[in-house]
Order: structure tokens, then C-alpha cells, then sequence
């Protein structure tokens, strides 16, 4: 896949979601406040929810780490606000393009959703032909994770295995060595395709009959000794992956459907290459794509290009990039003018959704402005010239002295790049805080 291909597959399905906010649940009454800037409050809350954002525990350093983040984010609000950027026309119109974008997403998928159910009826017989063509085993597994010390649960393992070599009962063993987070519920046997457990097994080992357990496997996330039971029945199989069996269907379908749907689509090569090579608003009606009377037109292309692509990744696109883009786009929108037409606007499905995703978009206007400062403002002013790199090499080679010899400016340019960037963005917020006068009071105590 071309990544220009990769990158709009990320714009269809998570436009905008850079933006979206979990909701603060937790009472402010009841919270620990942490900081303040200015007036605004920062509250321990707002740092597990930026910590639950990106899935991790919180260490003191992350805590300290998301904190100044959080700051430096309140700085920029009041950058926003005192230079009047907050009320930037152009700001509010892209907000408002990004919330379009994202009622787009919702409302292909909603007819996506529909159109999936009410072509992919499974009846028993269904099932039980795709059953025929993919076939589930039922297995039991000992599981020991292996996170960085890999030689003890390598040991931890082989001693469950000599275990069941000299008759040891699968489960007793499994429940002696396994920590009940990596056991089924009610240690049920799993199902799973057989050709799925085949690429599990190393090339050298054979398929379990029933009864009998693999040797130890190695995998990325620890190490497996798997034992295959009783093949399941057709009402085994459907009570436990039915909905999985139909979400596959339905998914098929919807791969299916989009593989016709992009047949009679063309881009017009000529118009598009035209177009780029003025770069200009006169071009801004040309048709670049077309489906029927549906089309795309270079200025609906060029927003895309230029809110999702820098210019330097612009200029490293060749024409066949270009069309690529432009017919994933050109894809979307043409679902979308589908979804609208068929009146999807008014279904249930895509109406819940909106009403609740719509409301949380709105009410993170200063999120997207911090954003746009960031992106528009900050990270422009913090980059490193090559003039500036060679005058902080030469101003200091001592500190680039390895066993008494100065390492070459280009093994060591990453690091002087970093150092000055980072020294460019602390003069950034240290400038502005004096400008403006803006306080900050940190109470590490509740930390």
C-alpha cells in the first residue's frame, strides 16, 4: 500500500478524532487541584484522563510530564485569546470543516451498518457451510507471559510442560501456573479457526490430534503450550462466535459492496495534474473525479491535502500518490452523497450517534484552538536552521569529544537539532508567560 493510500485510510475512519475529549467524570468538588494558570484550574483528574488517552500507569515522571503539558496548554489558550486568534475566522471555519468531516464518518457508516444487516441474513444452513469452509478446534491454553524477563517464564513453563509429560491433568497444571487474568471465564475451552491455531504452531510441528498439548511456543507475548479438545458442534460454534461468524459476513459484504461501488469511478489524470501544477483557486472547480453525476472537485481535494499533509509531504507525492488520494476521497464523498440522498440523515442509528458526538465536538472549541497554535504558531517558531546547528557544533565540540576525539557534525546533528528545538520551545512559553503576565502556582503536595 502507497502511504498516501495509508494515510487517507486513517482520514476516513479517525477524522477529526484528534479533537474529541473524554468526558472529566469525576466531581471537581471532590478532586485534587493541582495547578492553576491564572484562573484556570488544573485538577489530578485532568491528568488520569490524559494518562487514560494514551493507555498507560501514571510513574511520578509521567505525572510531572502530562502536568506541564497540561500547562503549557493553558498557556497557549491565553496566547490565543490575548492575540485574538481564538476568534480567528479561518480557525472557525476549519472547526466547523473537521465537524462536517466527522458527521460524514458517522453517516457512511451508519448506511454502511444498514446496508451490511439487511443483506447478510445467516441462517443455520449458512452457518454450517461456513463452519465447512473454516473450521473451529476448541483448545485450553497455559500461558506464561514473558514481558523482559523471558528466561523465568521460559523455566516457568518447561516445568508445567514435564508436568504434563509425566501425566500431570491439563487443567490442575494450567491452574498451578497460570494467572487467572489469561484464563477463560469459568475456564471454558476457547474456540478458534483451525487455520488460525495452524499459523500459531511452528513450521516444524504438526497439528495436535484431540488430547494431545503442543510443546512450548514462543510468540511476541510470552510462551503457549496449547491442548486441543473435542472439536465443537454447530451450536457450540454459533453460541460463542456467532455474532463474530456475522460481523464477518456483514464485513465482507461492505468490502464487497465498495469494490463495485469504485468500478465506474474515474479521475480525470489531465484535470488533477492541471491543477497541481497551478495550485491555485482558479482551478477550484475542475473535476478531478467522477461517478455518475456525482464528482470531485479540485477544491474539495485541495482541503484535504492541505489540513492532513504538510508541504514537505506534498512535494514528495508523484502524480500516481495524487490519484490514489484523490480516489479515496473522491470514495467518501460519493458514499456520503449516497448516504444523504437516501435519507440516512433521519435514521435512528446515525441520529443517536451525532446528537451525542456532535455535542462533545462543540465543547472542545479551545482544545482545537491549542491545536492550531501549536501546529500554526509554536511549531514553526521552534525550528533549527543547518546555520544553527554548525554554530552550536562549533561553539561547543568539546562536549562531542569521545575518547579524546570530536565525533562529526553529522553523528551528532539529531542531538543538537533536539536540544536547540528544545530550548526554542521553553523561550517560546517563557516569552509569552512574561508578555502577558501569566501566573502559575503548582500544589505538588496533592500530586
Amino acid at each position: 500500500m502507497k502511504k498516501s493510500t495509508k494515510i487517507i485510510a486513517v482520514i476516513i475512519i479517525v477524522v477529526a478524532a484528534a479533537l474529541i475529549i473524554i468526558n472529566n467524570f469525576v466531581g471537581k468538588a471532590t478532586d485534587k487541584l493541582i495547578a492553576k494558570v491564572n484562573e484556570n484550574e488544573i485538577y489530578l483528574s485532568d491528568i488520569n484522563e490524559m494518562a487514560s488517552q494514551y493507555g498507560f500507569q501514571l510513574s511520578s515522571e509521567d505525572t510531572n510530564l502530562i502536568l506541564d503539558q497540561l500547562i503549557n496548554n493553558e498557556v497557549v489558550k491565553i496566547y490565543a485569546q490575548k492575540t485574538g486568534m481564538v476568534n480567528d475566522p479561518d480557525f472557525k471555519e476549519d472547526f466547523e470543516w473537521q465537524r462536517n468531516e466527522l458527521k460524514k464518518e458517522l453517516l457512511i457508516n451508519a448506511m454502511l451498518e444498514d446496508m451490511a444487516k439487511k443483506n447478510t441474513d445467516i441462517t443455520e444452513k449458512d452457518y454450517t457451510a461456513y463452519v465447512q469452509d473454516n473450521p473451529y478446534v476448541k483448545i485450553k491454553t497455559i500461558f506464561i507471559p514473558s514481558q523482559e524477563d523471558t528466561t523465568a517464564a521460559r523455566e516457568k513453563i518447561y516445568q508445567a510442560y514435564d508436568k504434563l509429560q509425566t501425566g500431570s491433568d491439563f487443567e490442575k497444571v494450567q491452574k498451578k501456573y497460570v494467572d487467572k487474568a489469561y484464563r477463560t471465564p469459568d475456564n471454558k475451552g476457547e474456540l478458534i479457526k483451525y487455520d488460525v491455531l495452524q499459523s500459531i504452531l511452528p513450521t516444524n510441528e504438526r497439528m495436535p490430534n484431540v488430547g494431545e498439548f503442543t510443546e512450548p511456543i514462543l510468540t511476541d507475548y510470552g510462551y503457549y503450550i496449547i491442548r486441543r479438545y473435542e472439536d465443537p458442534s454447530i451450536t457450540e460454534i454459533i453460541e460463542e462466535v456467532g455474532a463474530d461468524i456475522k460481523n464477518e459476513k456483514e464485513g465482507s459484504y461492505v468490502n464487497e459492496f465498495l469494490k463495485s461501488f469504485k468500478t465506474d469511478l474515474t479521475i480525470n489524470s489531465a484535470n488533477l495534474q492541471k491543477a497541481l501544477d497551478s495550485n491555485s483557486s482558479a482551478q477550484n472547480n475542475l473535476v478531478i473525479a467522477s461517478k455518475g453525476n456525482m464528482v470531485l472537485t479540485w477544491g474539495t481535494l485541495k482541503k484535504y491535502l492541505d489540513f492532513f499533509l504538510t508541504e514537505q509531504q506534498l512535494q514528495s507525492l508523484d502524480i500516481l500518490d495524487f490519484e490514489d488520494i484523490a480516489t479515496q476521497i473522491a470514495l467518501q464523498e460519493f458514499l456520503y452523497q449516497k448516504a444523504v440522498k437516501e435519507n440516512y440523515e433521519n435514521s435512528m442509528n446515525f441520529v443517536s450517534q451525532w446528537e451525542a458526538q456532535s455535542q462533545e465536538f462543540d465543547k472542545n472549541y479551545d482544545d482545537y484552538v491549542v491545536q492550531q497554535v501549536f501546529t500554526n504558531v509554536i511549531y514553526p517558531s521552534i525550528q533549527v536552521s543547518d546555520a544553527e546547528i554548525e554554530k552550536f557544533y562549533n561553539d561547543h565540540k568539546e562536549d562531542f569529544t569521545v575518547d579524546g576525539v570530536v565525533q562529526k557534525l553529522e553523528d551528532v546533528r539529531d542531538d543538537i537539532n533536539n536540544e536547540l528545538s528544545n530550548q526554542k520551545y521553553e523561550q517560546w512559553f517563557q516569552n509569552v508567560i512574561d508578555q502577558y503576565n501569566i501566573t502559575i502556582e503548582t500544589y505538588e503536595k496533592n500530586l
